[in-house]
């Protein structure tokens, strides 16, 4: 996790996902590259001078923005970590993705918003999109994540080969939080499995990562979300990486089991693509 990206927009959430990253990045001094858009639907990167001339609207709130968020980090969120700050034009979560690839980054961490499912927040959101295009693992937080939420990470997903991929993506943020990992599988009557064969299949995860302290669970629920958030709330885990599949063309309206825990808990939820 050495590049870290914080979309910042000013809210509450992006500060949590500021203080999240720094954390992070203050144990393995990551840098971290702060992106802040100033919305628009058109595609700046591509426009002439002579264009982007006409749009001077847009050139003063970056401008004030590039003068404004030096101090304002510095105040909200002072820490060692090493912060690159940059201002776009464009429409958000295109933005966010170009620098996270131009950049390289190892994980994107966004803020997400308030509890519950309507328009304008949830659907087509920003969120929504970046979770479902970035290539890099994505952390949505509401909260800042502080050093014990880190202690201790849970992992679901149905254990195939493609699970496995993710898992070890994972590992990195373990090893430096020195983690002990749960991993989860939410039994439902529609998918459900013996616990032999789970326990089966966990087992294969922890092969050749003897290093690090793994356990192993089986939860029996009717909902798998709704398993997983009982799961993480008895067991005081505040972290739960995902494996989230891809959506990519899929329409915005059709919700998936990430999407529905950021919205439906105070989980710091980590989305990772196989």
């Amino acid at each position: 996790m050495k590049i870290i990206l914080v979309p910042f927009d000013f809210s509450a959430y992006s500060l949590a996902a500021l203080q999240t990253a720094q954390r992070i990045g203050a144990k393995n001094q990551a840098k971290i590259i702060c992106v802040t858009v100033i919305p628009s639907e058109l595609d700046w990167d591509l426009l002439s001078e002579e264009a982007r001339a006409k749009h001077s609207e847009l050139i003063e709130q970056q401008q004030e923005a590039i003068s404004v968020l030096p101090g304002y980090i510095k105040s909200v969120a002072p820490a060692k970590s090493q912060i690159e700050q940059v201002v776009k034009i464009g429409v958000p979560f295109e933005q966010i993705l170009r620098e996270a690839e131009r950049f390289h980054v190892n994980m994107i961490v966004i803020g997400a918003y308030g509890k519950g499912y309507s328009d304008g927040n949830f659907v087509g959101s920003t969120l929504q999109k970046v979770i479902r295009f970035s290539h890099c693992p994505v952390l949505a937080v509401k909260f800042a994540l502080d050093g014990n939420a880190f202690r201790k990470i849970a992992f679901a997903t149905v254990f195939n080969s493609a699970g496995k991929v993710a898992f070890e993506k994972i590992l990195p943020l373990a090893k430096v939080f020195k983690s002990s990992i749960h991993l989860l599988y939410v039994n439902t009557p529609e998918h459900f499995t013996n616990s032999s064969q789970s326990e089966q299949d966990m087992a294969e995860f922890g092969k050749g990562h003897e290093q690090f302290v793994i356990h192993r669970h089986v939860f029996n629920h009717t909902n798998a979300e709704t398993g997983i958030m009982e799961f993480c709330d008895k067991s005081n885990i505040k972290l739960i990486g995902i494996v989230s599949g891809d959506h990519s063309h899929a329409p915005s309206y059709m919700v998936g089991t990430t999407e529905t825990l950021i919205f439906k808990s105070e989980l710091g939820i980590l989305s990772i693509k196989a």
